[in-house]
């Protein structure tokens, strides 16, 4: 076994549950219980992950990325809605984000692909077929619509790419054609009006601030009010005097930042606000489960890694 990934993994997890005990704990214990059974859930893939052999998920490229195709499909036509976007899919007091899963699905077939092609890397077809195959599942969350997630597939992508080893020069390339493919997106009403406000916000948000600047000012003064060592575990006040948003979600780093006095993120106006989570730190079941699946995946590699050069 990796210990040490074995060992980051409890430290965020239960990091992560002390960080959402401190956001939450006037409302109850709730929510710290169900992530806690999301959590159990999570394990269980992880296990799943770790005893698959990873070239099995090869053989079931083809079955994951159509069932993911489906799942987007099926979320576009029937999924629940929610903050003005429909990404969900409830089953009675259940809620799943396919986007999640989309993520996953994404970097085990793109790895199948990149590896079965890895003769033809250095040729410009395989940034078109590798395009091909991120269009269908970027198009549909982009859809939904999940700005956030479609950048996060778009980064996949490139990430794959990259450590695939496609040349610098092609990978520019790609980046500057996908800049000119947002800019005319802009002037065209592709990006829509209250995601233009989010990105001029990210720019300069005390244009904004008491709109789309709001979350950005709020959660900066509440990580700069904890300092260097914070204000120590359940003592934050910015969150429970209401002065930041969804901070058991989205904004759950304001928590550690105010109470633990660290930095980084989205919350620090680093990168615009689009909806994503913290892995391990933010409430949901879906981002949870898949991150556990995929360091599960991780320590299957590494341990037959071991085995094999044992062996040998």
């Amino acid at each position: 076994m990796d210990w040490w990934l074995l060992g980051a993994l409890i430290c965020l997890q239960l990091f992560g549950l002390l960080a959402l005990a401190s956001a939450t704990f006037q409302t109850g214990w709730s929510k710290v219980l169900r992530q806690g059974l999301w959590m159990l859930v999570g394990w269980g893939a992880f296990l799943f992950a770790l005893r698959t052999d990873p070239q099995q998920w090869a053989r079931w490229a083809g079955w994951i990325y159509w069932a993911n195709i489906l799942l987007l499909l099926v979320v576009l036509v029937v999924g629940h809605e929610q903050y003005g976007a429909q990404r969900w899919l409830r089953f009675g007091s259940i809620t799943l984000q396919p986007s999640e899963f989309a993520k996953a699905a994404l970097i085990l077939t793109l790895a199948t692909l990149l590896t079965e092609q890895r003769e033809q890397l250095r040729e410009g077809n395989i940034l078109w077929r590798s395009a091909g195959h991120l269009a269908l599942p970027f198009v549909l969350v982009f859809l939904q619509p999940d700005l956030g997630t479609s950048l996060v597939l778009m980064g996949i992508w490139l990430g794959s790419l990259f450590f695939a080893g496609v040349s610098l020069r092609r990978l520019m390339a790609v980046i500057v054609a996908g800049l000119c493919l947002f800019v005319f997106g802009w002037h065209k009403g592709v990006i829509k009006d209250y995601q233009k406000q989010r990105l001029l916000a990210f720019v300069d948000p005390y244009s904004r601030a008491n709109r789309e600047g709001y979350h950005i000012i709020q959660s900066q003064l509440a990580i700069g009010s904890g300092g260097l060592w914070g204000k120590g575990l359940f003592k934050g006040r910015m969150g429970k005097l209401g002065f930041v948003p969804a901070q058991h979600t989205d904004f759950i780093f304001t928590v550690v930042g105010e109470e633990g006095g660290f930095v980084v993120g989205v919350t620090l106006r680093l990168m615009p606000i689009t909806g994503l989570p913290l892995p391990f730190f933010s409430a949901g079941g879906s981002n949870l489960v898949v991150a556990y699946f995929l360091l599960g995946i991780a320590q299957s590699i590494a341990v037959r890694q071991r085995r094999w050069m044992f062996a040998g």
